[in-house]
């Protein structure tokens, strides 16, 4: 039984364990951390920030939380989509189909250089005006703030790095070149993205049919803070390529999207930095796109990336003006290989062409140059901000909204899943409901990105919105795949769990919290419902 909630208390204790420099209560700030995008998670504010900056920081703001009944979260980089991080709302809220505050330190401007190096015009999207409905009513919660906790230790020889919950992915690669290392890391998802979330969700990126996903071998051991104040260390934390020194502790925190323990500290290991060369292939259907990548990996090519777009999503491209010049507005797969011997990877170029091209490939180009390579691949990092360009096309446009989707079926059901959710999407276009495909191919990961004007006066999404989504989820499960590829599931999917998993594996899953957060404090509601009542009440909606 959880201790009689005393916020006054937690708030006095909190003010008098940090300095003031490590707490927050402003208001613009709160509702930033209270909101999420791509997802239709209400805003909800927490009730204070605190900023820790050493695991000893960690284990005193847990134990306060304990002492006095208080929901505790930890945050990162803030880049999740499916609400893993929002304090949990007051039951009796409403929580379907608000549009999110948004973050404004999220980047509204994309400055990408042609192969000349000239600047390319920039994406400009303005911020949405502000909401005209209150935001979510909450239940009091810390947010317990990474990001400080951003340091990096490099192992070059051991070909590993120590880091903190709060470094970003992007920030080791940058520490790594300044230094001459000739390695780096290769899991990417988006910008901005943290260590601590990205073990978090065991999340990927556009390497992920070369490298795999941070659930591989690209995590060692971690560092743990329970919610008893208990510090634990996981087997992999002594930096050795390998180890069989007990459980596998460490797997149980790898996706548990912050609900079993807090990770301040995390061993990763890096690889060899080779040149990269990309390629942009062509196609007259998404059917001949998606069946030259089954042949592309089944040739044993080796890609570090399989990308597939669709002809939509191609266009906010050219809209954007991300590419030095536009490409034809039909399914593209956009590729990169990577390898130290330059004639390899000439050589893996031209059996790509002729595979391409025995499936009626219209446009097979090659970066001619690294700098060009690196132009093509902004212009598919970019796509988030280029698809708004879809239905908010000037700065002075409605800004549009997106609830991204995160399905992953097996690669032989790939091109049903493309078909069949064709159907589903095409008849929204006349309501003004668009739904790219930007997918990582290479391992069947769809993210249809479902974009959408909300309501002028109460902000609301389309019901068909949310529809959609639901639907898709439903086909992917029906297709032998999973409703979340790379991003959780947070608050928006664990009404699919039952189905996916297993009554049986949702039982385990509550007993393994029950032990580890027996107060139910530590981020709760998020994965699995808090509550029975909880569950049959979302399932009603």
């Amino acid at each position: 039984m959880s201790p009689t909630l005393d916020v006054p208390g937690a708030l006095n204790a909190l003010h008098s364990t940090f300095s003031s420099s490590q707490l927050s209560q402003d208001t613009p700030t709160l509702t930033q951390f209270g909101s999420t995008f791509g997802s239709f998670a209400p805003p909800t504010p927490p009730l204070i920030i605190v900023y820790a900056e050493s695991t000893q920081d960690v284990v005193a703001c847990v134990n306060i939380a304990t002492k006095f009944g208080i929901v505790i979260i930890p945050v990162g980089g803030r880049t999740s989509l499916e609400g893993q991080f929002l304090p949990p709302s007051i039951p009796e809220a409403p929580s379907c189909c608000h549009p999110p505050l948004e973050d404004r330190t999220l980047p509204r401007t994309v400055e990408p250089e042609n192969s000349s190096g000239t600047p390319l015009e920039k994406i400009k999207i303005s911020p949405p005006p502000s909401p005209s409905f209150t935001p979510n009513p909450s239940r009091p919660t810390i947010h317990l703030s990474l990001s400080r906790m951003d340091n990096i230790q490099l192992f070059p020889s051991d070909f590993s790095a120590i880091v903190g919950p709060g470094a970003g992915w992007q920030s080791l690669n940058e520490r790594l070149a300044e230094e001459g290392v000739n390695q780096f890391f290769p899991i990417d998802p988006a910008p901005r993205s943290e260590f601590g979330g990205m073990v978090g969700v065991g999340g990927s990126g556009t390497n992920a049919v070369g490298f795999g996903t941070m659930r591989g071998e690209w995590v060692g051991g971690m560092e743990v803070v329970l919610m008893s104040g208990e510090v634990i260390k996981t087997k992999g934390s002594s930096r050795a390529r390998k180890s069989s020194t007990g459980w596998d502790l460490g797997r149980l925190f790898l996706g548990s999207e912050g609900t079993l323990g807090i990770i301040t500290s995390i061993t990763v290991r890096l690889a060899p930095l080779v040149p990269l060369k990309v390629a942009i292939a062509s196609f007259p259907s998404i059917s001949q796109a998606v069946l030259s990548v089954v042949s592309i990996i089944q040739a044993g090519l080796n890609p570090t990336s399989l990308e597939l777009l669709d002809g939509l999503s191609i266009k906010a491209m050219n809209l954007a003006e991300m590419m030095p010049k536009p490409l034809e507005e039909i399914p593209t797969v956009m590729m990169r290989f990577g390898s130290p011997f330059p004639e390899a990877v000439k050589g893996a170029m031209e059996r790509v062409g002729e595979i391409v091209r025995g499936f009626g490939c219209r446009e097979f180009r090659v970066a001619k140059d690294d700098r060009e390579s690196e132009v093509f691949w902004k212009a598919r990092k970019a796509q988030y901000w280029s698809q708004q360009l879809l239905l908010s096309p000037s700065p002075t446009s409605t800004p549009c909204r997106t609830l991204i989707t995160d399905i992953c079926v097996p690669i032989s059901q790939l091109p049903s899943f493309i078909t069949q959710s064709e159907a589903l999407v095409n008849p929204l276009a006349s309501k003004g409901i668009l739904a790219p495909v930007v997918a990582h191919a290479g391992d069947g990961n769809v993210h249809r990105a479902i974009l959408y004007l909300p309501h002028p006066r109460t902000g609301l999404a389309p019901k068909e919105v949310g529809e959609l989504a639901e639907a898709l989820s439903s086909l992917a499960l029906e297709l032998g795949g999973t409703v979340a590829g790379e991003h959780g599931i947070g608050m928006t999917k664990r009404k699919y769990l039952r189905k996916e998993l297993g009554e049986g594996t949702l039982g385990l899953m509550r007993k393994v919290k029950s032990l580890l957060d027996p107060l139910g404090l530590l981020n709760p509601g998020k994965v699995i419902y808090e509550t029975v009542e909880e569950e049959r009440r979302e399932s009603r909606l």
